[in-house]
């Protein structure tokens, strides 16, 4: 049929009703022209395909590279990734098992540091094997490597927290069967004089022998599940600085006999009230029953791990001071280090006259707590304060003729407490290694210059010569002259010309 198109008015025939425009205005009607883009639009067009075009061209050289290497087709890649999976895994399980009474027994004895060492060695290893394992995934296996040492980095965490719990758990379970044992047995208890007979102690009087050197003691204490003896046997043998403790299965419980105690016999009473109650005693035998108490052994911590690791807690000073009384040398030593490491504004006194009071127990059968406590003690004691003093001398001292290194911060701290008493233990560690302690001999000033002067006049050590002569062009006074002077003449051309330089600048300082 023929319509007239409502824009020309020209007729046009079409065979669909509904058309009013003819086809011509409707071409004309979609032909506009596009807007042409500016100089900078079309500069980021280009940049942008010239950026996907070389990602496009590299991955396809990438590609190309593998498949003529033919690692697209190699299980290398795949082999890596497992072996880093399974020494992952591996590490995963011995912490998993890890027990102080079953189990990996290494891993939980071990303080938090060397945990955390053994677990970043082996997954640094899986990691990387993870990393390179494949090349198409590149993003994929980071990923995986940075979640195996994260994971691997917080294992001693997670070790810790278990350990705490499992504790919690048996020592609450110990606590409600001994209170059963001593309902269903109360007169057992509660009878008068010794509960072992001669024949239960043999094994005690086997050892004895007449001496003011050594002694020898043997302590029933009854009521107390395998973790108990175990920390009970620790804590006898730390307590009376004995060779060893054994324990024997006696009656309801165990006979614990320490061998090889310093010094003549005496009453121990005071020491075993830390377990429990004293029920009999004969201390010319050195024979004592203990009726064993867990709450006064402070078996079961009062608190939660929260409130132990949270300085912003109202009851984390107390609890720690709590931490620090039981009888597990681990509890001690991480609250003395939590601490030592929030050194809070409060309670300060408190926790200052604890640390000295658990300080006065032996520790040095367990150098990990007595360097925690010691640390601890820094931190927190009062300026000249004799006590803090003597114990952390004492600590250093112990170290030293151990060879063993002691922490910076108690070294500073007995320098500017105790400068008299540290400048020969310094000058020892400073002629070993003048390097490490050059900054500490320098803390104690004008006072090493006639201990050196001395060693100076009576050591052929040419190191030792050179050191000193250092030293003293440095910080050396007037005084030093003439025990430089007399290094003028020394055979070694280096020792002469090392005097002639620190005379010249003592001279020039004092003339």
């Amino acid at each position: 049929m023929e319509i007239e198109c409502s824009k020309c008015q020209r007729k046009f025939h079409t065979t669909r009703e509904g058309m009013t425009v003819c086809p011509d205005c409707l071409k004309l009607e979609f032909s506009t022209k596009a807007m042409a883009l500016n100089a900078e639009e079309r500069e980021e067009l280009v940049a942008e395909y010239k950026a996907s075009l070389k990602r496009q061209s590299a991955r396809a050289e990438q590609l190309g590279s593998m498949y003529a290497s033919g690692k697209a087709f190699s299980v290398a890649g795949k082999l890596r990734a497992t072996l880093g999976l399974v020494i992952f895994l591996i590490c995963c399980f011995l912490f998993l098992v890890s027990d102080k009474n079953t189990g990996v027994t290494f891993l939980a004895e071990l303080d938090m540091e060397s945990q955390r060492l053994f677990s970043m060695v082996l997954c640094v290893v899986a990691a990387v094997l993870v990393a390179s394992a494949s090349f198409r995934y590149r993003k994929l296996a980071l990923l995986a490597a940075a979640v195996v040492l994260a994971v691997g980095w917080y294992l001693p965490n997670m070790l810790q927290a278990a350990l705490r719990e499992k504790a919690k758990l048996e020592a609450e379970a110990a606590i409600k069967e001994q209170q059963i044992q001593q309902e269903n047995q109360p007169a057992e208890s509660e009878k008068n004089g010794p509960l072992l007979t001669d024949a239960d102690l043999q094994v005690f009087y086997a050892l004895r022998t007449p001496s003011q050197r050594i002694s020898h003691y043997a302590v029933f204490i009854d009521n107390q599940d395998s973790r108990a003896r175990s920390l009970v046997r620790e804590a006898l043998n730390r307590l009376l600085e004995a060779e060893y403790t054994r324990a024997y299965t006696r009656a309801n419980g165990a006979l614990y006999v320490a061998t090889n105690v310093p010094k003549a016999r005496r009453n121990i009473s005071d020491v075993l009230t830390r377990f429990g109650t004293v029920t009999y005693a004969e201390p010319q035998k050195g024979v004592y029953e203990v009726r064993f108490d867990a709450d006064k052994a402070n078996l079961v911590s009062q608190y939660s791990s929260e409130v132990l690791t949270s300085p912003m807690n109202n009851a984390y000073v107390t609890a720690n001071l709590s931490e620090l009384r039981c009888l597990d040398p681990m509890r001690v030593r991480m609250s003395a280090r939590s601490l030592a490491n929030s050194n809070v504004r409060v309670l300060r006194t408190e926790i200052r006259d604890t640390l000295v009071e658990v300080l006065r127990e032996p520790w040095s059968t367990d150098p990990d707590t007595y360097a925690a406590l010691i640390d601890a003690l820094v931190t927190y004691s009062n300026p000249r304060d004799a006590q803090a003093i003597k114990l952390c001398y004492d600590y250093f001292e112990a170290r030293r003729v151990l060879s063993r290194n002691v922490s910076p911060e108690v070294t500073h701290y007995l320098i500017r407490e105790a400068p008299e008493a540290m400048v020969n233990p310094v000058i020892d560690f400073w002629c070993e290694n003048p390097i490490a302690w050059g900054e500490m001999l320098a803390q104690l000033g004008e006072r090493v210059q006639t201990p050196l002067v001395q060693r100076l006049s009576g050591t052929k050590n040419l190191r030792l010569i050179t050191s000193i002569l250092k030293y003293l062009e440095d910080k050396g006074t007037a005084e030093a002259r003439p025990a430089v002077e007399a290094y003028l003449d020394y055979p070694d051309s280096i020792i002469r010309h090392s005097a002639r330089a620190t005379l010249d600048a003592i001279n020039s300082r004092y003339n």
